[in-house]
């Protein structure tokens, strides 16, 4: 598959922290490794974990450490000579950089250091194509050409999601899908997101993201209000921190505020949530971002738990209407009420559908079948020189 030159074994993964490595990319990297491929990890953001990832035999470093404030030019040009260096150091064979920002730096890093090969993964299409400010207008006048620019080349293939960013990609980026691979979501651990029956406490619905108003937050709280007003006896609980950086962030002190009315929970970040997910009834994802595949559904589908999620792409790869979760309008938190309602009353329902999510992450999203499609597209890349 691979010559026997150190440059040739050498596979580069760009992702945005060390945290979010260790959630979505382990199984990838230690797939690869397994396969004879020397793997270096390069994140924007290094904190606690780094240690966590070194401690699995994979090579990593980090481009800067956590900061809350504002994008910062200089701070950006150097994290991007940061990564030239580490590209000219390693000469991967193969780089391979998820997310948009991610993409522009490291594909601009890999042709100056003449990396043979590049793959960008597109994990949705996050704020930059959700927001109709102009603002956000002005960014996509810039990063759309950028973007074509850097695809150009015959050595650069693309990964997406789901269909409606594939279709992006095709009016956007590329002129055809020869070098377009679906990919659907970043795999989930079955081994350790595994069914357990409910837990026998009071009704428990969980929506688990960074806390931003396109997640749906706000429709998730309203749809709160109005099920305490119906007399419906369940919790209501938001995971996850907000993200400063980003202009949809929902301030700390909100979530704390709804959280000391008893509107709804906030609990913060949670590092365990295979335990978050056993432990509740109802997983929730009123969003509207351009999501990817929302990894909180593929965790929640393998605990074996119902869904409710708005009707957009990425939700409709994993929840299929009906089957194993309720699909709502997006922005509507009357619909929202109504389909967590009647999960609510319905216990038999609830373990069917649970029971058929688990049976679709098995065949379709386990971390084995999707760092093996990934790990085909490296072979053949390797293989052909193309």
């Amino acid at each position: 598959m691979i010559k026997d030159d150190k440059m040739s074994r050498t596979l580069l993964l760009l992702d945005l922290e060390d945290r979010y490595f260790l959630s979505h990319r382990r199984a990838l990297a230690l797939a690869a490794k397994d396969a004879g491929y020397r793997v270096v990890v390069c994140v924007r953001i290094g904190g606690e974990y780094m240690e966590r990832i070194r401690a699995e035999g994979i090579e990593c470093l980090a481009l800067g450490s956590e900061n809350r404030g504002k994008v910062s030019f200089w701070r950006e040009c150097l994290v991007l000579l940061k990564l030239i260096h580490a590209y000219r150091k390693y000469r991967p064979r193969i780089a391979h950089h998820f997310g948009v920002r991610n993409l522009l730096h490291g594909s601009l890093a890999a042709r100056l250091a003449k990396t043979p090969f590049v793959v960008n993964s597109f994990l949705g299409l996050g704020s930059l194509f959700s927001e109709d400010s102009l603002k956000f207008h002005c960014l996509k006048k810039i990063i759309l050409p950028l973007l074509r620019y850097f695809h150009r080349a015959k050595n650069t293939c693309v990964i997406v999601q789901n269909d409606a960013d594939k279709e992006m990609v095709l009016q956007n980026v590329l002129p055809d899908e020869s070098r377009l691979s679906v990919v659907r979501g970043s795999g989930v651990d079955v081994r350790s997101f595994y069914p357990a029956p409910e837990a026998p406490s009071m009704l428990l619905a969980v929506l688990a993201s960074r806390m931003l108003v396109e997640k749906g937050v706000h429709e998730f709280v309203e749809a709160a209000g109005l099920l305490k007003n119906e007399g419906v006896k369940i919790r209501m609980a938001l995971a996850g921190n907000p993200d400063p950086k980003n202009p949809s962030s929902i301030p700390e002190s909100t979530l704390a505020q709804w959280n000391r009315e008893g509107q709804v929970e906030w609990w913060g970040y949670r590092k365990d949530m295979a335990k978050v997910w056993r432990d509740c009834h109802i997983a929730v994802l009123p969003t509207y971002y351009k999501e990817g595949l929302p990894r909180s559904l593929l965790e929640a589908a393998s605990c074996a738990r119902p869904l409710v999620a708005t009707d957009v792409p990425g939700c409709q790869d994993i929840l299929k209407d009906r089957v194993n979760g309720l699909r709502v309008a997006p922005r509507d938190s009357k619909a929202l009420a109504g389909a967590i309602k009647k999960l609510a009353r319905d216990a038999a329902l609830r373990r069917k559908m649970g029971a058929a999510g688990r049976r679709i992450v098995e065949r379709e999203f386990s971390d084995e079948i999707v760092s093996g499609k990934i790990l085909k597209l490296y072979e053949h890349m390797s293989a052909t020189g193309k």
